[in-house]
Protein backbone atom coordinates (compact mmCIF):
# COMPACT_ATOMS: atom_id res chain seq x y z
CA UNK A 1 0.00 0.00 0.00
CA UNK A 2 1.18 3.53 -0.76
CA UNK A 3 1.80 6.02 1.60
CA UNK A 4 -1.34 7.50 0.67
CA UNK A 5 -3.69 4.82 1.25
CA UNK A 6 -2.16 3.97 4.49
CA UNK A 7 -2.20 7.67 6.18
CA UNK A 8 -5.53 9.59 5.67
CA UNK A 9 -3.91 12.68 7.90
CA UNK A 10 -1.10 12.92 5.08
CA UNK A 11 -3.77 12.19 2.31
CA UNK A 12 -5.92 15.21 3.74
CA UNK A 13 -3.10 17.72 3.57
CA UNK A 14 -1.64 17.03 0.03
CA UNK A 15 -5.72 17.17 -1.29
CA UNK A 16 -5.31 21.26 0.45
CA UNK A 17 -1.76 21.91 0.00
CA UNK A 18 -1.02 20.82 -3.72
CA UNK A 19 -2.63 22.55 -6.83
CA UNK A 20 -2.20 22.20 -10.57
CA UNK A 21 -1.17 25.80 -10.63
CA UNK A 22 0.33 25.84 -7.35
CA UNK A 23 2.80 22.67 -9.09
CA UNK A 24 3.74 25.14 -11.89
CA UNK A 25 4.49 28.56 -10.21
CA UNK A 26 7.11 26.56 -7.78
CA UNK A 27 9.49 25.93 -10.67
CA UNK A 28 8.89 29.25 -12.65
CA UNK A 29 9.62 31.19 -9.71
CA UNK A 30 12.57 29.18 -8.59
CA UNK A 31 14.10 29.56 -12.03
CA UNK A 32 12.91 33.10 -12.99
CA UNK A 33 15.14 34.01 -9.49
CA UNK A 34 18.35 31.83 -10.94
CA UNK A 35 18.03 33.02 -14.12
CA UNK A 36 18.37 36.84 -12.33
CA UNK A 37 21.09 35.23 -10.16
CA UNK A 38 23.30 34.33 -13.01
CA UNK A 39 22.97 37.80 -15.08
CA UNK A 40 25.47 38.71 -11.92
CA UNK A 41 29.10 39.49 -12.90
CA UNK A 42 30.46 38.76 -9.64
CA UNK A 43 32.09 34.85 -8.94
CA UNK A 44 32.12 31.75 -10.97
CA UNK A 45 28.81 31.26 -12.84
CA UNK A 46 28.18 28.08 -11.55
CA UNK A 47 29.34 28.26 -7.94
CA UNK A 48 27.23 31.20 -7.50
CA UNK A 49 24.11 29.31 -8.99
CA UNK A 50 25.04 26.54 -6.57
CA UNK A 51 25.00 28.42 -3.60
CA UNK A 52 21.74 31.12 -4.37
CA UNK A 53 19.90 27.28 -5.12
CA UNK A 54 21.01 26.24 -1.20
CA UNK A 55 20.04 29.59 0.26
CA UNK A 56 16.03 28.56 -1.93
CA UNK A 57 16.21 25.46 -0.09
CA UNK A 58 17.12 27.04 3.48
CA UNK A 59 14.20 30.24 2.74
CA UNK A 60 11.68 27.30 1.19
CA UNK A 61 12.29 24.60 3.98
CA UNK A 62 13.61 25.81 7.21
CA UNK A 63 12.19 29.21 7.22
CA UNK A 64 8.87 29.07 5.19
CA UNK A 65 8.01 25.31 6.05
CA UNK A 66 8.71 25.53 9.58
CA UNK A 67 5.83 28.79 9.42
CA UNK A 68 3.83 26.11 7.69
CA UNK A 69 3.89 23.51 10.02
CA UNK A 70 3.59 25.49 12.97
CA UNK A 71 0.63 27.24 11.83
CA UNK A 72 -1.35 24.35 10.70
CA UNK A 73 -1.32 22.94 13.88
CA UNK A 74 -2.37 26.26 15.32
CA UNK A 75 -5.08 26.58 12.77
CA UNK A 76 -6.68 23.26 13.41
CA UNK A 77 -6.87 24.28 17.10
CA UNK A 78 -8.48 27.31 16.54
CA UNK A 79 -10.82 25.63 13.90
CA UNK A 80 -11.91 23.28 16.48
CA UNK A 81 -10.77 20.06 14.31
CA UNK A 82 -7.79 19.13 16.09
CA UNK A 83 -9.44 17.32 19.18
CA UNK A 84 -11.70 15.37 16.25
CA UNK A 85 -7.84 14.18 15.18
CA UNK A 86 -7.21 13.11 18.47
CA UNK A 87 -10.18 10.95 19.25
CA UNK A 88 -9.71 9.26 15.52
CA UNK A 89 -7.96 5.50 15.00
CA UNK A 90 -4.99 7.88 13.32
CA UNK A 91 -1.79 6.80 15.48
CA UNK A 92 0.71 8.70 16.29
CA UNK A 93 3.03 7.63 13.78
CA UNK A 94 0.41 8.51 11.23
CA UNK A 95 -0.37 11.64 12.69
CA UNK A 96 3.45 12.70 13.22
CA UNK A 97 3.86 11.45 9.03
CA UNK A 98 0.65 13.67 7.91
CA UNK A 99 1.97 17.00 9.86
CA UNK A 100 5.89 16.43 9.13
CA UNK A 101 5.47 15.66 5.72
CA UNK A 102 2.23 16.41 4.33
CA UNK A 103 1.21 19.71 5.49
CA UNK A 104 4.65 21.46 4.19
CA UNK A 105 4.16 19.59 1.14
CA UNK A 106 4.35 22.45 -1.31
CA UNK A 107 7.73 23.42 1.22
CA UNK A 108 9.06 19.69 0.33
CA UNK A 109 8.17 19.68 -3.64
CA UNK A 110 10.14 23.47 -4.10
CA UNK A 111 12.86 22.20 -1.52
CA UNK A 112 14.13 19.34 -4.04
CA UNK A 113 13.66 21.51 -6.76
CA UNK A 114 16.00 23.53 -5.34
CA UNK A 115 18.15 20.15 -4.63
CA UNK A 116 17.97 19.09 -8.19
CA UNK A 117 19.98 22.65 -8.66
CA UNK A 118 22.18 21.81 -6.33
CA UNK A 119 23.38 18.81 -7.84
CA UNK A 120 23.44 20.24 -11.70
CA UNK A 121 25.16 23.58 -10.87
CA UNK A 122 27.34 21.74 -8.26
CA UNK A 123 28.98 19.53 -10.86
CA UNK A 124 29.87 22.31 -13.48
CA UNK A 125 31.22 24.15 -10.71
CA UNK A 126 34.61 24.66 -9.63
CA UNK A 127 34.67 24.45 -5.25
CA UNK A 128 32.51 21.70 -4.57
CA UNK A 129 33.44 17.67 -5.01
CA UNK A 130 30.12 15.54 -5.56
CA UNK A 131 30.84 13.94 -2.23
CA UNK A 132 30.37 17.57 -0.51
CA UNK A 133 27.41 17.96 -2.56
CA UNK A 134 25.55 15.37 -1.45
CA UNK A 135 26.69 15.92 2.31
CA UNK A 136 25.74 19.29 2.51
CA UNK A 137 22.05 18.63 0.53
CA UNK A 138 21.47 15.41 3.02
CA UNK A 139 22.72 17.93 6.27
CA UNK A 140 20.31 20.94 4.84
CA UNK A 141 17.32 18.05 4.40
CA UNK A 142 18.61 16.87 8.34
CA UNK A 143 18.04 20.22 9.58
CA UNK A 144 14.87 21.14 7.70
CA UNK A 145 13.09 17.74 9.45
CA UNK A 146 14.58 19.11 12.95
CA UNK A 147 13.41 22.54 12.55
CA UNK A 148 9.47 21.61 10.83
CA UNK A 149 9.73 18.63 14.39
CA UNK A 150 10.29 21.26 16.22
CA UNK A 151 8.02 23.95 15.06
CA UNK A 152 5.24 21.45 15.45
CA UNK A 153 6.13 20.17 19.05
CA UNK A 154 6.07 24.00 19.90
CA UNK A 155 2.80 24.46 18.13
CA UNK A 156 1.58 21.43 20.36
CA UNK A 157 3.11 23.50 23.65
CA UNK A 158 1.24 26.14 22.98
CA UNK A 159 -2.00 24.55 22.15
CA UNK A 160 -1.62 22.50 25.52
CA UNK A 161 -2.14 25.99 27.14
CA UNK A 162 -5.41 27.23 25.31
CA UNK A 163 -8.69 27.34 27.21
CA UNK A 164 -10.10 26.18 24.01
CA UNK A 165 -12.00 29.26 23.41
CA UNK A 166 -8.94 31.91 22.95
CA UNK A 167 -7.81 31.84 19.33
CA UNK A 168 -3.95 31.20 19.27
CA UNK A 169 -1.82 33.41 17.22
CA UNK A 170 0.81 31.61 14.94
CA UNK A 171 3.83 34.39 15.90
CA UNK A 172 6.82 34.22 17.54
CA UNK A 173 7.91 30.56 15.93
CA UNK A 174 11.20 32.34 14.07
CA UNK A 175 12.52 33.58 17.66
CA UNK A 176 11.69 29.93 18.79
CA UNK A 177 13.51 28.41 15.80
CA UNK A 178 16.17 30.38 16.20
CA UNK A 179 16.62 29.90 19.66
CA UNK A 180 16.78 26.69 19.45
CA UNK A 181 19.62 26.64 16.73
CA UNK A 182 21.70 28.50 19.00
CA UNK A 183 21.47 26.56 22.06
CA UNK A 184 21.53 22.97 20.25
CA UNK A 185 22.76 22.56 16.69
CA UNK A 186 24.52 25.86 16.95
CA UNK A 187 26.56 24.19 13.55
CA UNK A 188 23.60 24.98 11.45
CA UNK A 189 24.23 28.81 11.46
CA UNK A 190 28.19 27.96 10.88
CA UNK A 191 27.01 25.87 7.73
CA UNK A 192 24.05 28.23 6.43
CA UNK A 193 26.71 30.90 6.85
CA UNK A 194 29.37 29.50 5.14
CA UNK A 195 27.53 28.44 2.09
CA UNK A 196 26.12 31.72 1.37
CA UNK A 197 29.29 33.89 1.71
CA UNK A 198 31.09 31.09 -0.37
CA UNK A 199 32.90 30.06 2.19
CA UNK A 200 32.67 26.31 1.49
CA UNK A 201 36.42 25.57 3.22
CA UNK A 202 35.50 26.63 6.43
CA UNK A 203 33.49 24.49 8.48
CA UNK A 204 34.00 20.47 8.40
CA UNK A 205 31.23 19.02 6.41
CA UNK A 206 31.02 15.78 7.70
CA UNK A 207 31.22 17.32 11.69
CA UNK A 208 27.95 19.46 10.49
CA UNK A 209 25.83 16.56 8.57
CA UNK A 210 26.59 13.98 12.22
CA UNK A 211 25.49 16.80 14.71
CA UNK A 212 22.08 17.40 12.15
CA UNK A 213 21.69 13.54 12.09
CA UNK A 214 22.09 13.58 15.22
CA UNK A 215 19.23 16.61 16.34
CA UNK A 216 17.08 15.46 13.47
CA UNK A 217 16.45 11.98 14.82
CA UNK A 218 16.35 13.23 18.51
CA UNK A 219 13.61 15.69 17.10
CA UNK A 220 11.31 13.06 15.20
CA UNK A 221 11.78 11.12 18.52
CA UNK A 222 10.65 13.82 20.76
CA UNK A 223 7.75 14.91 18.54
CA UNK A 224 6.91 11.73 18.36
CA UNK A 225 6.43 11.29 22.10
CA UNK A 226 4.72 14.39 22.45
CA UNK A 227 2.36 13.28 19.54
CA UNK A 228 1.68 10.03 21.68
CA UNK A 229 0.36 12.45 24.93
CA UNK A 230 -1.72 14.56 23.05
CA UNK A 231 -3.35 11.18 22.28
CA UNK A 232 -3.38 9.91 26.05
CA UNK A 233 -0.38 7.87 25.74
CA UNK A 234 2.06 7.26 28.66
CA UNK A 235 5.80 7.71 27.74
CA UNK A 236 8.74 6.50 29.74
CA UNK A 237 11.29 8.98 31.14
CA UNK A 238 14.18 6.81 29.79
CA UNK A 239 14.58 8.95 26.34
CA UNK A 240 14.43 12.43 27.94
CA UNK A 241 17.71 11.04 30.25
CA UNK A 242 19.39 9.30 27.44
CA UNK A 243 18.57 12.68 25.37
CA UNK A 244 20.60 15.13 27.72
CA UNK A 245 23.43 12.39 27.99
CA UNK A 246 24.18 12.07 24.33
CA UNK A 247 23.33 15.56 23.24
CA UNK A 248 26.03 16.95 25.88
CA UNK A 249 28.50 14.16 24.49
CA UNK A 250 28.00 15.10 20.54
CA UNK A 251 28.39 19.09 21.70
CA UNK A 252 31.13 18.15 23.48
CA UNK A 253 33.29 16.12 20.57
CA UNK A 254 32.22 19.17 18.08
CA UNK A 255 33.13 21.80 20.49
CA UNK A 256 36.51 20.17 21.23
CA UNK A 257 38.22 20.54 17.86
CA UNK A 258 37.99 24.47 18.59
CA UNK A 259 38.49 24.24 22.47
CA UNK A 260 41.15 22.54 23.06
CA UNK A 261 43.51 24.81 22.70
CA UNK A 262 41.95 26.40 26.42
CA UNK A 263 40.70 22.52 27.93
CA UNK A 264 42.16 19.57 27.36
CA UNK A 265 39.93 17.61 29.82
CA UNK A 266 37.71 16.00 27.78
CA UNK A 267 35.52 14.89 31.23
CA UNK A 268 35.42 18.28 32.17
CA UNK A 269 33.83 19.55 29.40
CA UNK A 270 31.25 16.96 28.80
CA UNK A 271 30.23 17.72 32.52
CA UNK A 272 30.04 21.58 32.48
CA UNK A 273 28.37 20.94 28.17
CA UNK A 274 25.84 18.74 30.31
CA UNK A 275 24.95 21.04 33.51
CA UNK A 276 25.02 24.12 31.16
CA UNK A 277 22.49 22.33 28.75
CA UNK A 278 20.70 20.73 31.77
CA UNK A 279 20.04 24.25 33.12
CA UNK A 280 18.89 25.91 29.59
CA UNK A 281 16.10 23.19 29.18
CA UNK A 282 15.21 23.48 33.23
CA UNK A 283 14.27 27.10 32.96
CA UNK A 284 12.30 26.33 29.88
CA UNK A 285 10.80 23.21 30.89
CA UNK A 286 9.32 25.39 34.00
CA UNK A 287 7.49 27.59 31.16
CA UNK A 288 6.19 25.17 29.26
CA UNK A 289 5.44 22.01 32.17
CA UNK A 290 2.50 22.55 34.22
CA UNK A 291 3.76 22.95 37.87
CA UNK A 292 0.42 22.90 40.20
CA UNK A 293 0.92 22.57 43.87
CA UNK A 294 -1.72 19.46 44.06
CA UNK A 295 1.21 17.71 41.03
CA UNK A 296 3.73 18.50 43.31
CA UNK A 297 2.57 16.78 46.30
CA UNK A 298 1.94 13.83 44.51
CA UNK A 299 5.22 13.91 42.81
CA UNK A 300 6.96 13.92 46.50
CA UNK A 301 4.36 11.39 47.94
CA UNK A 302 5.27 8.94 45.26
CA UNK A 303 9.08 9.97 46.24
CA UNK A 304 8.39 8.60 49.66
CA UNK A 305 6.59 5.77 48.21
CA UNK A 306 9.05 4.50 45.86
CA UNK A 307 6.51 4.04 43.67
CA UNK A 308 9.27 4.40 40.38
CA UNK A 309 6.57 3.06 38.24
CA UNK A 310 4.67 6.60 38.53
CA UNK A 311 7.42 8.46 38.42
CA UNK A 312 8.66 6.51 35.25
CA UNK A 313 5.67 7.91 32.77
CA UNK A 314 4.71 10.57 35.23
CA UNK A 315 7.80 12.46 36.86
CA UNK A 316 7.48 16.00 34.84
CA UNK A 317 10.68 16.71 32.98
CA UNK A 318 11.87 19.34 34.83
CA UNK A 319 11.95 17.08 38.07
CA UNK A 320 14.43 14.50 35.58
CA UNK A 321 16.27 17.36 34.41
CA UNK A 322 17.33 18.73 37.51
CA UNK A 323 19.32 16.35 39.31
CA UNK A 324 21.77 16.37 36.10
CA UNK A 325 22.46 20.18 36.73
CA UNK A 326 23.80 19.08 40.05
CA UNK A 327 25.62 16.29 39.21
CA UNK A 328 27.33 17.96 36.18
CA UNK A 329 27.99 20.91 37.94
CA UNK A 330 29.78 19.17 41.45
CA UNK A 331 31.38 16.93 38.79
CA UNK A 332 33.13 19.34 36.81
CA UNK A 333 33.92 21.28 39.97
CA UNK A 334 35.75 18.08 41.05
CA UNK A 335 37.53 17.99 37.86
CA UNK A 336 38.26 21.76 37.33
CA UNK A 337 42.30 23.10 38.53
CA UNK A 338 44.03 25.80 37.78
CA UNK A 339 46.08 24.72 35.07
CA UNK A 340 42.62 23.48 32.77
CA UNK A 341 42.65 26.64 30.99
CA UNK A 342 45.71 27.40 28.91
CA UNK A 343 45.99 29.13 25.65
CA UNK A 344 49.05 28.90 22.95
CA UNK A 345 48.05 32.50 22.00
CA UNK A 346 50.16 35.00 24.22
CA UNK A 347 47.63 37.78 24.09
CA UNK A 348 44.88 35.40 25.02
CA UNK A 349 47.30 33.73 28.00
CA UNK A 350 47.84 37.15 29.41
CA UNK A 351 44.24 37.87 30.01
CA UNK A 352 43.81 34.24 31.47
CA UNK A 353 46.31 34.81 33.58
CA UNK A 354 44.96 38.34 35.05
CA UNK A 355 42.10 36.82 36.28
CA UNK A 356 41.77 37.47 40.08
CA UNK A 357 39.60 34.26 41.00
CA UNK A 358 41.37 31.32 42.87
CA UNK A 359 40.15 27.97 40.90
CA UNK A 360 40.29 24.57 41.81
CA UNK A 361 38.48 22.03 43.49
CA UNK A 362 40.12 23.47 47.18
CA UNK A 363 39.03 26.90 46.98
CA UNK A 364 36.50 28.45 48.58
CA UNK A 365 35.18 30.93 45.65
CA UNK A 366 34.56 28.20 43.27
CA UNK A 367 32.52 26.36 45.82
CA UNK A 368 30.70 29.20 46.65
CA UNK A 369 30.07 29.90 43.09
CA UNK A 370 28.92 26.20 42.77
CA UNK A 371 26.58 26.30 45.54
CA UNK A 372 24.98 29.74 44.21
CA UNK A 373 24.34 28.60 41.11
CA UNK A 374 22.80 26.02 42.84
CA UNK A 375 20.28 28.03 45.07
CA UNK A 376 19.92 30.31 42.56
CA UNK A 377 18.41 27.97 40.43
CA UNK A 378 16.38 26.32 43.23
CA UNK A 379 14.97 30.03 44.16
CA UNK A 380 13.96 30.81 40.55
CA UNK A 381 11.62 27.12 40.70
CA UNK A 382 10.01 28.64 43.77
CA UNK A 383 9.10 31.85 42.47
CA UNK A 384 7.66 29.70 39.72
CA UNK A 385 5.69 27.61 41.83
CA UNK A 386 4.31 30.91 43.77
CA UNK A 387 3.57 32.12 40.34
CA UNK A 388 1.43 29.25 39.40
CA UNK A 389 -0.43 28.99 42.57
CA UNK A 390 -0.76 32.91 42.82
CA UNK A 391 -1.29 34.42 39.37
CA UNK A 392 -3.83 33.67 36.50
CA UNK A 393 -2.51 30.65 34.10
CA UNK A 394 -2.02 33.20 30.96
CA UNK A 395 0.51 35.69 32.95
CA UNK A 396 2.10 33.15 34.22
CA UNK A 397 4.97 32.69 31.21
CA UNK A 398 5.26 36.41 30.83
CA UNK A 399 5.66 36.89 34.67
CA UNK A 400 8.61 34.74 35.21
CA UNK A 401 10.35 35.82 32.27
CA UNK A 402 9.87 39.37 33.11
CA UNK A 403 10.93 38.25 37.22
CA UNK A 404 14.12 36.91 35.64
CA UNK A 405 14.92 39.41 33.64
CA UNK A 406 14.79 42.20 36.64
CA UNK A 407 16.58 39.53 39.25
CA UNK A 408 19.59 38.76 36.47
CA UNK A 409 19.89 42.13 34.35
CA UNK A 410 17.91 45.08 35.59
CA UNK A 411 19.14 44.87 39.67
CA UNK A 412 22.76 43.80 39.02
CA UNK A 413 23.15 46.50 36.19
CA UNK A 414 21.72 49.41 38.95
CA UNK A 415 23.87 47.41 41.90
CA UNK A 416 26.96 47.33 40.08
CA UNK A 417 27.56 50.74 39.18
CA UNK A 418 27.70 51.30 42.69
CA UNK A 419 30.34 49.52 43.45
CA UNK A 420 28.91 46.96 46.31
CA UNK A 421 29.57 43.56 45.60
CA UNK A 422 27.36 42.64 49.11
CA UNK A 423 24.15 43.88 47.24
CA UNK A 424 25.50 42.30 44.13
CA UNK A 425 26.11 38.73 45.83
CA UNK A 426 21.89 38.84 46.24
CA UNK A 427 21.08 38.66 42.65
CA UNK A 428 23.40 36.63 40.50
CA UNK A 429 26.37 34.23 41.28
CA UNK A 430 30.06 35.70 42.40
CA UNK A 431 33.34 34.02 43.37
CA UNK A 432 32.90 35.36 46.84
CA UNK A 433 33.39 32.84 49.52
CA UNK A 434 30.51 32.69 51.48
CA UNK A 435 27.75 34.12 48.58
CA UNK A 436 26.24 31.09 48.45
CA UNK A 437 24.18 32.35 51.70
CA UNK A 438 21.92 35.11 50.26
CA UNK A 439 20.70 32.28 47.64
CA UNK A 440 20.06 30.32 50.46
CA UNK A 441 18.17 32.55 52.56
CA UNK A 442 16.38 33.80 49.37
CA UNK A 443 14.97 30.35 48.81
CA UNK A 444 14.51 29.71 52.76
CA UNK A 445 12.02 32.99 53.17
CA UNK A 446 10.59 31.92 49.57
CA UNK A 447 9.27 28.74 50.63
CA UNK A 448 8.17 29.78 54.16
CA UNK A 449 5.63 32.02 52.63
CA UNK A 450 4.64 29.63 50.02
CA UNK A 451 3.67 26.96 52.84
CA UNK A 452 2.17 29.36 55.41
CA UNK A 453 0.23 31.15 52.72
CA UNK A 454 -0.99 27.60 51.32
CA UNK A 455 -0.75 25.05 53.42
Amino acid sequence: MSLLEKNPEFKKNIWLEISTQRLIMMPLIILMVILLASMSPIGNTYDKLTNISYFGMVVILLFWGSKVAYSNIIHEYNDRTWDWQRMSILTPKQLMVGKLLGAPIYNWYGAFICLFLVFVFGVMGDNSSLADIIVNSVSTLLLGISLLSVSILFALLKISEGNGRDKLKTGQIFILLILFCMFFNSSAFSFMYNRLSFNVENFDTWKIFGENLFYAIWAIIGLHQVIRRELNYKNKSYLWILFLLTSSLVKTMVMMDGMNKFFDNYLFVYFAILSVQSIGLFYLLLLIEQNELSSLKILVRKIKEKNYTYLNFNAPLWSITFPFIVVGLITSWCLFDENIIKSNNSFAQKIIDSISIEVGINSLQTLSILLSLIFFIVRDFLIMLFLQISSKKKRIGAAFILYLFLLYVVFPGLTSTLGNHTILQIFIPLPIAGSFLFPLVECALIFYIIRSKFK
